[in-house]
């Protein structure tokens, strides 16, 4: 079962209201008060509905309504009191003396929240975007690692797949740059080890010409050594 109407729609005014609809309206309220909204467009002589002229009424017609642009102080107030309640339009419309719900809400939903985008803030978490964002991926890709199973849909695995091979994929590079370094560490142990063993291959060389000099039995067959380097 659904609320029920505050009033029969049938033969109803509907629109802008005019200025002699708001005069016996204010009239009415301020002689006899506010009894019950029901009972107030037929007792003010308006052909409205109860709802309406609750609305006109808050507003637009209140004595104490305050009207204006929003002070800094009072955006500051509504941006704390919306960390605290929400989108509770009304809750935070009672801690400003003659603001109504529905302007705050305009105002938030055309300024503040702009205001708080430039700061780097969320407007509705109050928190830095990045920061949040950071840690929104890493809760997410730290949950489809932790609850991975065979259970998992379709949708869910593709997706943990293409998590997986970009992180083998980034594991792979990591891999090939050690790879590289290790080689380019080992060519240079090579280049040192070769270079000892060409001036050990000289050493050699030379230890054994002179061996073949200093002894004479290995001249046999090669006739005067002064024609052999003449």
């Amino acid at each position: 079962m659904g609320r029920q109407p505050c009033c029969e729609k049938v033969g109803l005014k509907r629109g802008p209201w005019t200025m002699d609809e708001d005069n016996k309206l204010m009239n009415f309220i301020l002689n006899n008060g506010i009894q019950c909204w029901r009972l107030v467009p037929k007792l003010a002589g308006l052909m409205r509905c109860g709802k309406s002229c609750r609305l006109r009424w808050i507003n637009y017609l209140r004595p104490d309504l305050k009207r204006g642009a929003f002070t800094e102080a009072e955006e500051d107030m509504m941006i704390e009191l919306h960390s605290q309640l929400g989108n509770r339009w009304s809750k935070i419309a009672a801690h400003f003396r003659g603001r109504t719900d529905n302007e705050i809400k305009n105002h938030w939903n055309t300024k503040i929240k702009k205001k708080m985008k430039l700061m780097g803030l969320d407007p509705m978490t109050h928190k830095p975007i990045d920061q949040q964002n950071s840690a929104g991926e890493s809760e997410e890709i730290n949950q489809k690692l932790e609850f991975h199973d065979s259970s998992d849909s379709p949708a869910d695995l593709e997706g943990y797949t293409q998590m997986q091979q970009k992180t083998e994929g980034e594991l792979i590079c990591g891999s090939s740059q050690d790879k590289i370094e290790s080689c380019i560490e080992n060519m240079e142990m090579g280049s040192s080890i070769m270079s000892q063993n060409v001036e050990t291959l000289e050493n050699l060389c030379f230890d054994s010409l002179q061996n073949w000099i200093d002894n004479p039995f290995l001249w046999d067959g090669f006739g005067n050594l002064e024609e052999i380097f003449s």
